[in-house]
């Protein structure tokens, strides 16, 4: 070996152990990885039961933060219609002593009659108002023009409430045509779950929680268990399915003829690199 080749290899020696000794603890701490930024907790709705609330801590990040929304929207809505309908419990309790006396024990026994008097003078008015007059202690009036007054006077109404009434049925109807035929951008109902929550979806309105029946749609879906179940499967299975797409997107530009560039060559270690010049020189 030449006295060259002898000095390149003290040289390689002593780099080598330069490389092995221990790094400043400065360095190595500023290459840890900095900690990820927190993500937001969501708790379990306090309506839930507690295995509800089991099943809901194993749900993805956006499926909580989703079912937490329509929960919170719901009971606004409920507290919406408690104070919408203050008013029913205000009056009852504002005559409580005059009602308990004639047998009323709360407000919706009180509004029960009272929509009772209403359907049976629209369905037989001459008999309902007489049987009033008995309750009440008066005596039957045998003048026949008031009477006629307050047949024709009941009549008047009665067409009126049935017109009313009709017109309503209609709106609704026609809504309701518009809902359950509605479909998206390719041809697919948009409401498929429609049989599925419509028990729920009548319960929402009826309450005073929903405002129409796309209201009530979006939340019946997320309140109904088995549909529930659906929706998130769904998710997943498209989540994935965006994955798989974008991954292959990539794979076949990566694969695109255009611009395609030369193989790089293997690059050498410092040892290699002395050897190769080391070689065309004639230095063995």
């Amino acid at each position: 070996m030449t006295e060259l080749r002898q000095q390149l290899e003290e040289a390689w020696t002593s780099a080598n152990e330069q490389s092995s000794e221990p790094q400043d603890v400065a360095t190595s701490e500023s290459n840890e990885t900095a900690p990820a930024e927190p993500v937001e907790v969501i708790n379990a709705p306090n309506s839930y039961t507690k295995e509800a609330k089991d099943w809901f801590n194993t749900l993805p990040y956006e499926n909580k933060k989703y079912l937490a929304e329509r929960e919170k929207q719901f009971e606004q809505g409920l507290s919406r219609a408690r104070n919408q309908y203050a008013w029913v419990d205000k009056a009852y309790n504002d005559r409580k002593d005059n009602l308990t006396r004639q047998g009323f024990n709360s407000a919706q026994e009180y509004y029960d009659a009272l929509v009772n008097i209403a359907d049976d003078l629209e369905k037989d008015p001459a008999s309902t108002i007489a049987r009033l007059q008995s309750a009440y202690g008066v005596g039957a009036n045998n003048d026949n023009a008031l009477q006629r007054q307050l047949l024709d006077l009941q009549q008047r109404v009665t067409q009126q409430q049935d017109y009313l009434r009709q017109q309503e049925n209609n709106r609704v109807k026609g809504e309701y045509d518009v809902f359950i035929n509605a479909k998206d951008e390719n041809g697919n109902l948009k409401h498929a779950y429609f049989d599925d929550v419509k028990g729920e979806m009548i319960n929402l309105l009826n309450m005073g929680l929903a405002k129409n029946f796309e209201d009530a749609y979006e939340q019946a879906i997320w309140r109904v268990e088995s549909v529930r179940n659906k929706l998130i499967e769904e998710k997943a299975k498209s989540g994935l399915a965006k994955a798989t797409a974008t991954a292959q997107k990539a794979k076949t530009a990566a694969f695109e003829p255009t611009a395609k560039a030369e193989a790089t060559p293997k690059k050498r270690s410092l040892r290699e690199e002395l050897e190769h010049n080391m070689a065309i020189y004639g230095e063995e």
